[in-house]
């Protein structure tokens, strides 16, 4: 596995083409031999499953030095270990129904670097994800193929002549790959020009949904969209590889060409979404989840068109994932602050607070410029 710049997580990384391409993720579907899908599970096959591929991943570690690997059952994981997992793309939401609850998945192994991940039980026996800041499909799935040949030196998947491997999704046979990036199209979407982009998905057979869709609904967050593969079915994996690269550098030229003719046509209004979301960072107390996302975004299109210097696409990105609710709730927990007495015991509002002190911290030295 590789190593993080400077010790930095990978969502908090140079990558190319950063200012569109927030981010990357490859994932590889596979299911071992002589078992049924985890749906079908009796008795102790998910034990089992989950036993032989901990096993294969210690194995694996042994004898490449290469790989630091963690491996977890998810059972055991306290709740806000379990959200950041959620939050930074590893596991799935829990399932509720009613007052009964239901994990996704039964167990995960990662790199200490937390860019590969594994997801045992999860609709198909294990499913390898490898995320990387900026447009990095083919490295992304690289690794995820490093791990899969390591993998396969002790255990069997199953495969056929005909359909390729064989997944619990028919979308997913043969490849088994499914390839994701979370992309930034402010100008796209407040020009009115969204329908290029998703004219240039539905021409590459992609999907493109909001990535925040629970904050979308009136608010700069609908400017962030997750782009991905229906089907693994289109092509060899470089073929689906080649296909989606190239619709994201088309998505980023016309993301651009957007963004420089809105500048030039709306100066006052970009001009006041960008001071009036530093002002509100600035000055703010309490800044909700919704609040926050929304300044990262304006910021982001600051930085873009030259109005904001003295910090870097990779931070504003990485702010990202560091606002999020889990992670807030891990450092309420893991460190020892100082609130106002009005708010001390409401974990709500105090969340709030340390998202506007780390908003703060990170724009400190922001200037702004004109447009």
């Amino acid at each position: 596995m590789k190593t993080d710049q400077n010790g930095l997580p990978w969502y908090a990384c140079e990558g190319d083409s950063l200012d569109v391409v927030v981010s990357s993720r490859a994932r590889l579907a596979r299911n071992l031999a002589n078992f049924p899908f985890p749906s079908r599970f009796r008795g102790d096959d998910g034990e089992r499953v989950q036993t032989l591929v901990f096993d294969s991943f210690s194995q694996l570690q042994m004898n490449d030095s290469d790989f630091n690997f963690h491996a977890v059952d998810t059972k055991t994981l306290d709740g806000h270990g379990r959200k950041i997992l959620e939050e930074r793309g590893v596991l799935k939401r829990i399932i509720r129904r009613g007052e009964k609850t239901i994990l996704p998945e039964s167990g995960v192994v990662m790199s200490m670097d937390g860019r590969c991940s594994t997801a045992i039980n999860c609709g198909d026996h294990l499913r390898i994800s490898y995320f990387q800041s900026g447009l990095a499909l083919r490295n992304c799935f690289d690794e995820c193929c490093r791990v899969d040949s390591g993998l396969q030196k002790t255990l069997q998947f199953a495969a056929s002549y005909d359909f390729g491997f064989l997944t619990a999704s028919l979308l997913d046979a043969g490849s088994g790959l499914k390839l994701s990036a979370r992309i930034h199209i402010p100008a796209s979407v407040y020009s009115g020009k969204l329908n290029q982009i998703t004219e240039i998905a539905r021409n590459s057979r992609l999907k493109l949904n909001p990535a925040f869709p629970e904050l979308s609904r009136g608010s700069v967050a609908g400017s962030f969209f997750l782009l991905e593969t229906s089907s693994a079915m289109n092509g060899t994996e470089l073929d689906q590889i080649a296909e989606f690269e190239s619709a994201c550098r088309c998505i980023v030229e016309t993301e651009r060409k957007n963004l420089g003719e809105y500048a030039d046509n709306k100066k006052t209004i970009i001009r006041n979404s960008v001071l009036r979301a530093y002002s509100i960072a600035k000055l703010s107390l309490l800044i909700s989840l919704n609040e926050a996302v929304d300044i990262i975004s304006d910021l982001m299109t600051g930085l873009k068109i030259g109005m904001v210097s003295g910090i870097q696409m990779s931070q504003l990105c990485g702010l990202l994932y560091r606002i999020m609710p889990g992670h807030l709730e891990y450092l309420l927990e893991s460190s020892s602050f100082t609130f106002e007495k009005d708010i001390e015991n409401d974990i709500r509002t105090k969340t709030d607070r340390i998202r506007a002190l780390i908003l703060q911290e990170a724009f400190e030295k922001i200037t702004m410029g004109n447009v």
